[in-house]
Order: C-alpha cells, then structure tokens, then sequence
C-alpha cells in the first residue's frame, strides 16, 4: 500500500473505545496505543515512523519566524531519533513508543507518520508551555502537525518552563 493510501487508512480507524470520533491509532504519555474497532482492523501488523524531537527552552527574545512558547521564551526542536514501529493486528501500546521524561527546561514532541521523515519545518511554531504540569499522563498534549501524513503527536512539557 502507497504512503497516501496507508495514512487514509490509518487516521480513519476508529477506536474500540466506542467515543464518537475517537482514533485507533493516538499517541500520549504512555505511548502509541493501538485499539481498531474489530471489523476495521488490519490483517497484518503495519509500520510506521515515531519521529521524536527534543523541545529545548531557553530565555531569548522573540524573533520573526522562530517559534515561542511565551514571551521572553524561545525553543529549539533537536532530533532525538527515529525509530519504526509495529502496529496491529494486535490491540495494545507498541513497544518503543512511550515519550522520554522531560526535565526543568527540556520537553519532547513525539510524532507518528508515514512515509518520508518529519522534518523540522513540519513541526508546529507555536508551542505553548501549560500553566502547570500534571502527573496525569506526565503532562501529555496533544499537538497538531500539519504534513499530510502524520497520525498523531504529542507534546510532553518540560516540567518547569518557567525556570529556563
């Protein structure tokens, strides 16, 4: 199956969970679950790329065309790696997938996709940081990444911006 039919495919399973509207394919705090309704679930186990980048803050003025999570506050994506994981047939979280720990002034964004790599123009520019970070999922957000095909992404805070 082509990239383009792979990713319809893909972000048009619905989930198990039988809330109208919910994926199959999500990716959270505890990593990439896979939960396809029975009658849409593939045959075969199906790869996909968790292109995962570390979100580095730092004190800086806003500059045109960089990103800023708040103001006085700017973030730099570092590719972290890049690895392939399985999905299906199976329901469960795929292992790998779970996002690193983020630390005072580092977060991660951690992207599912197909096809070619996910490169730092893809990514979002206007991060912005929570009021406060919550255990609950470590402090998970969902994020949108507008290349046409990435799954699912989230954003994992660094656990006090506000530090940096």
């Amino acid at each position: 199956m082509d990239t383009e039919k792979l990713t319809t495919y893909l972000s048009r399973l619905k989930s198990t969970s039988g809330s109208y509207g919910s994926k199959a394919l999500k990716i959270d705090g505890s990593g990439l679950s896979f939960a396809p309704e029975t009658t849409e679930r593939p045959c075969t186990a199906v790869e996909v790329t968790l292109s995962r980048f570390w979100v580095d803050v730092s004190h800086g003025r806003t500059m045109p065309g960089r990103p800023s999570p708040s103001p006085g506050k700017q973030f730099v994506y570092v590719l972290m790696d890049r690895p392939v994981l399985t999905v299906g047939p199976a329901d469960g979280i795929v292992g790998g997938s779970v996002p690193p720990q983020s630390s005072a002034c580092r977060g991660s964004l951690s992207v599912v996709h197909t096809g070619p790599d996910i490169t730092e123009s893809d990514l979002p520019g206007d991060l912005q940081m929570p009021t406060s970070y919550t255990e609950a999922g470590r402090g998970a957000m969902d994020v949108t990444v507008k290349a046409p095909r990435v799954l699912a992404a989230t954003f994992v805070p660094p656990s006090t911006p506000g530090g940096c």
